[in-house]
Parts: C-alpha cells; sequence; structure tokens
C-alpha cells in the first residue's frame, strides 16, 4: 500500500516537472520587421546644388542626404549623371554621404533601403551642380504617372521642369518593348489616354524639349 502510494506520488512530479519545462521550451513569437518610408532632403529637387565643396577645377563633393527608414540595416544610393547616362551606385550604413561629382552637369539620384532581401526604394529627384556658366539649361526629365481608367485604357501624364523656364513641348512614345509608337508629337499637352491590353508590360517615354533644341528623356513601364 505504502509502496502504490509512493509510485503515485512520484508520478505527479514528474508530470507537474514536465509541464513547466514546456512552458519554458515554447520561445516567443517574433514581429516580422518591416523597412519604413522614408524621404530624401538634399540635393534639392528640380534646382541648383550650390552648397558643394570645391574639389579642383572641374568638381564638386556634394553631400547627399535623407532621412532613416525604420529597420534599414543599410542603404543604396545611386547618382545617374543624365549628360553621359552613366550611373554610380554606393551601399552605406548612414544617411549622408558625401560623392564628388563634375561642375554643371545635370543629375537624378534616388536611394533604396536594405532590409534582408526586403527593399524600399525612394522617388527620384533630379539637380544641377553648381559651377556652369550657361544659362541654357536642358530641361529635367518629365516625371510620368500611369493610371488604370478601368475600361481598357490608361491616363498617362507627366509634368516637366526646366530652370531657365523655355520649356516647349513633348513628344510622347508608348508601347511595349520593341514597339515603341509615337503617340504625339511636339505637344504642349501633359496628359493622354491608351488603349492596353491586360497583364502586357508597356513602356511611356518622354522627351522634353526646350527653345534652345535641348531635351531630356524619361521612361517607365507599367502592367495592369
Amino acid at each position: 500500500m505504502r509502496l502504490a502510494i509512493k509510485l503515485f506520488l512520484m508520478g505527479l512530479l514528474v508530470a507537474s516537472c514536465g509541464g513547466k519545462d514546456d512552458n519554458n521550451n515554447n520561445p516567443p513569437e517574433e514581429t516580422e520587421k518591416e523597412l519604413g518610408a522614408f524621404n530624401l532632403v538634399f540635393p534639392e529637387n528640380n534646382l541648383i546644388c550650390t552648397e558643394g565643396e570645391d574639389n579642383g577645377t572641374d568638381g564638386l563633393s556634394i553631400e547627399f542626404q535623407w532621412s532613416g527608414s525604420t529597420n534599414a540595416t543599410s542603404y543604396e544610393l545611386e547618382i545617374t549623371n543624365q549628360e553621359t547616362n552613366s550611373t554610380d551606385t554606393r551601399t552605406v550604413t548612414t544617411t549622408s554621404l558625401a560623392i564628388g561629382l563634375p561642375k554643371g552637369t545635370q543629375f537624378s539620384w534616388a536611394v533604396t533601403a536594405i532590409l534582408g532581401a526586403k527593399t524600399l526604394a525612394s522617388d527620384s529627384w533630379n539637380f544641377y551642380s553648381e559651377g556652369t556658366s550657361t544659362e541654357n539649361f536642358a530641361p529635367f526629365p518629365a516625371e510620368i504617372s500611369v493610371s488604370d481608367n478601368g475600361d481598357g485604357t490608361v491616363n498617362v501624364s507627366w509634368v516637366g521642369e526646366d530652370l531657365d523656364d523655355d520649356l516647349v513641348n513633348y513628344d510622347v512614345h508608348i508601347g511595349t518593348s520593341g514597339n515603341l509608337e509615337l503617340i504625339l508629337e511636339n505637344t504642349t499637352n501633359e496628359n493622354t489616354t491608351y488603349n492596353f491590353t491586360a497583364g502586357e508590360q508597356y513602356i511611356v517615354q518622354i522627351v522634353s524639349k526646350d527653345s534652345n533644341d535641348n531635351t531630356s528623356t524619361s521612361l517607365i513601364y507599367f502592367t495592369f
């Protein structure tokens, strides 16, 4: 009888200890991290950058700055020389970086926040580096947006900017890869509609032109 009671009590003790171990072995639930929204700060959009540090006859050191993205572990800074169409890409863990650039040149720049395999891209901004003596600036690439009208057509709109305010018209090309069509030529409009096939990828290309025969080209892809 005493042996039975002892065995019963030992069984209760083992069950009690086992329950505690199971609870202790459960890992706490982790919330998946997401990248927070952020903004470009400097150089400012569609202006001449006048705060660069002169680093020689033909160069300026410009400090690129942007706000932080929550949970980002690094950032990719991409600077494109619009005159040569060459791109300089740098990866940093800070929210600023000084880069040496040629004077009197048009650039665009953007930043991508990175968290593991996740990325979040900023808007693209344009600027001129200080040092040009000419007053004849080429237009900045137009900013393009596309929205689905829900009836088999899209609305394509764009906004052009020019520092010396002599932007005169646009050429608008829309189509699929290798099959771009000139939809509007020398137009002063800043929007149009276009018939599309669902699921296909299209390209919109806008050529901005000023009164001195300077041009700039921008393009985007869309699929609905």
